[in-house]
């Protein structure tokens, strides 16, 4: 079960045509001499004036050409579930109310995702409160902080770096952690940098780029347009830029790493005129992921999108729509989608009760993705044959050996008939959500999840960086 072609092979081809245009005439501005030196050994030219590196559409289409590339997923599509932590809120299960996170309610929510089924992984970008401690961790180091309260509870690090001079003791926290748990400096280490602005590589993602590959170790760079905001607001203008970012992105990791592999994906959010704020709800963002699955056809690569979120403020209607259609609409297209589990308001707000409502709607496209199984055995004619004219299946063993299987079993949504509803309490969805987060933490009391040793190490490790003022006070965008 797969979408049929959205673009046709020429407004495809008139995407990357343009898309090669913006790497040609316009170029995107790298605010690093050392960096455009090495975009400049791959084929790019920069004049040395305006910092702009272009490649001419025959150097581009080269080393797209030469790229590895993963094909597009084949078979039926597939949803993942994952739960992320960002500069949030958190939304109190009992009161609704919108509370600021601290170490409790951090520890509690990473416990709830790591237990709950279907869960692939829990991230931590940031730390969305200013941690305790001697001396105190202040702003500037929050990305230091994040790994330590992610390894602490089980999450993993969304590779936050911010300042250049965070390099050096991220590095040591990685490397400590690598250490006590066993693992591989490589294992421990994630680092990733965006482009803010559309077309330009800041000066500080350079210098933290240049840092870690001297060092052997990959930084993940991606970028954020919006239709309408960073991007043009057409759905065609808005692919193009989008493309000739991932182009210019996958080149830059070529000029780092000659195995750099090629893809591409929908990233794109959706600017809402009235307010100027970006949303990850609406069709336009599910629409350019499917474009982006012709696109990613056209150059014979995988393709993934940015799905599985919501504008809604609370668990709504409006949360679960706006979830699950842009899950399925984009695993028809890619072959995978994804639920972001708890995220609300633009990734504003974190809820536990909408953690467990999307576990649900993520198991719910799960079984309506699911590939039949048709043989004579399932099509169960002797089954048939023992009901009889007039008879009925509820109880008969082929049932009850099969019911689990063959059936969808939610866990919040409504089963009873109206008067059973009634007398069981007129629960709804957010009840029983409310008492499955309340039973599994009752199961599951959160807590670390590190020796003691290592936190005393990280902690000496930022606590060290803090008192030595290794981060500018001032943030770069």
């Amino acid at each position: 079960m797969r979408l049929t072609r959205m673009l046709t092979t020429e407004q495809v081809t008139t995407i990357h045509h343009n898309a090669l245009r913006v790497l040609a005439e316009i170029g995107v501005k790298v605010e690093h001499p050392a960096v455009r030196a090495r975009l400049a050994a791959i084929g790019g030219t920069c004049t040395g004036v305006d910092e702009q590196v272009r490649f001419a559409p025959p150097v581009t289409e080269r080393h797209i050409a030469d790229a590895p590339k993963t094909p597009m997923r084949a078979g039926p599509p597939s949803i993942s579930v994952h739960s992320g932590v960002y500069q949030s809120l958190y939304l109190d299960p009992d009161t609704g109310s919108y509370e600021l996170f601290d170490e409790a309610r951090l520890a509690a929510y990473i416990t709830l995702a790591r237990h709950l089924p279907l869960m692939a992984g829990v991230g931590l970008l940031g730390v969305p409160f200013i941690p305790a401690g001697i001396p105190a961790i202040p702003a500037t180091h929050l990305p230091l902080a994040e790994r330590l309260y992610a390894w602490k509870y089980g999450a993993v690090p969304g590779g936050s770096v911010h300042f250049t001079g965070l390099c050096e003791p991220l590095l040591e926290l990685c490397a400590c952690h690598a250490q006590a748990t066993g693992g591989s400096l490589a294992s421990a280490f994630n680092a990733v940098g965006y482009l803010i602005s559309p077309l330009k590589l800041a000066r500080p993602e350079c210098e933290q780029l240049l840092f870690f590959a001297e060092r052997g170790l990959h930084m993940g760079i991606g970028h954020l347009p919006s239709q309408g905001g960073t991007a043009p607001v057409t759905l065609a203008g808005a692919l193009t830029l989008a493309l000739a970012e991932q182009i210019f992105l996958f080149l830059l990791q070529r000029a780092f790493w000659q195995d750099a592999a090629f893809s591409v994906g929908g990233s794109v959010s959706t600017m809402d005129m009235r307010q100027a704020v970006s949303c990850y709800g609406r069709p336009e963002q599910q629409r350019i992921n499917v474009a982006c699955a012709d696109i990613a056809s056209f150059y014979g690569c995988a393709c993934g999108g940015h799905t599985g979120l919501t504008d809604a403020k609370v668990p709504s209607c409006e949360a679960g729509a706006q979830k699950a259609t842009g899950a399925l609409m984009t695993a028809l297209a890619t072959g995978h989608g994804s639920i972001e589990a708890g995220l609300l308001g633009i990734d504003e707000v974190c809820s536990p009760l909408q953690m467990v409502l999307d576990v649900d709607i993520a198991r719910s496209l799960i079984a309506l993705l699911a590939a039949p199984t048709i043989d004579d055995v399932e099509c169960a004619f002797d089954e048939i044959r023992a009901a009889g004219v007039g008879g009925h299946h509820l109880g008969s063993d082929f049932t009850v050996e099969r019911h689990r299987a063959a059936l969808f079993q939610p866990y919040t949504w409504a089963y009873q008939s109206q008067s059973g509803w009634e007398a069981g309490g007129r629960w709804v969805d957010v009840d029983m959500a409310r008492e499955q987060v309340h039973e599994l933490l009752r199961q599951h009391p959160p807590g670390s999840l590190m020796s003691e040793g290592e936190e005393r190490d990280l902690r000496r490790i930022i606590d060290t960086s803090v008192r030595r003022r290794t981060a500018p006070t001032m943030l770069h965008t």
